[in-house]
């Protein structure tokens, strides 16, 4: 069974490079371009991956950690951003263990993939 991707991107360009990306190595993908609809799918369905960019319209990083925080079980998150401060803050707010990564922007999608795959 393919492993379920859950991308959250306001970057609808790079939502859906990622997402034909995935799906062409096998992966069942689904996309939000904002928070309030990634916590809508992060609450109907389990995902296995959760690749989350930080700073979005209606719910950001922050706020989606916490909804991931509670869903159990919890998939793997990789936040995907160009700031540098992230991993203060993942401190500041106690959320590092939610998050099982971070990818800078701009990113390889090899890269990407290498790093699903180790889970």
């Amino acid at each position: 069974m393919a492993k379920k991707i859950l991308i959250i991107d306001d970057d609808a360009e790079l939502c859906e490079e990622m997402a034909e990306f995935l799906n062409d190595e096998g992966y069942s993908v689904q996309t939000a371009l904002d928070g309030n609809q990634g916590e809508k799918l992060i609450r109907k369905n389990n995902y296995d991956v959760i690749l989350l960019d930080f700073k979005m319209p209606g719910l950001n990083g922050i706020d989606m950690l916490k909804i991931v925080k509670e869903k159990k079980p919890k998939p793997a998150v990789f936040i995907i951003s160009g700031r540098p401060f992230i991993e203060k803050l993942l401190e500041e707010e106690k959320l590092t263990s939610v998050v099982d990564g971070i990818m800078g922007k701009p990113f390889d999608l090899e890269m990407m993939l290498k790093r699903i795959r180790s889970l």
